[in-house]
């Protein structure tokens, strides 16, 4: 799922994501988008990926990440992935659970400027 800027009335919900080799969910360029109630099972890489820091305002609600797997064709830092990978504090994250990864539940790589 790829959306640019803000999106005050998009949501990503309810969805399953079985065994993806490309994460669950990107987070790329956007704001207020509500990610609530998704479940990911053995999906590669960093499952909910905020990607350049300067992704903001987002809600990241009630989602259940099970089983995060390595990948060496993404990014190097999915060869330690996390559950969900975070670069910017200024997004709500509430009654998310991970459960077995082959690294972090959550890895917090706050940056000081955005990356992209």
């Amino acid at each position: 799922m790829h959306m640019i800027g803000a999106v005050h009335t998009s949501y990503i919900k309810r969805n399953a994501v079985n065994q993806s080799n490309n994460r669950a969910v990107a987070i790329h360029g956007t704001r207020y988008l509500r990610i609530d109630n998704n479940v990911s099972f053995e999906s590669k890489g960093h499952n909910i990926f905020i990607e350049d820091a300067v992704e903001t305002h987002n809600i990241i609600t009630n989602n259940l990440i099970m089983k995060v797997m390595r990948s060496m064709s993404l990014l190097n830092v999915d060869q330690t992935p996390a559950g969900s990978w975070i670069t910017n504090p200024f997004n709500i994250y509430k009654n998310n659970h991970v459960g077995g990864s082959d690294r972090y539940g959550y890895w917090f790589d706050l940056q000081v400027h955005g990356m992209g």
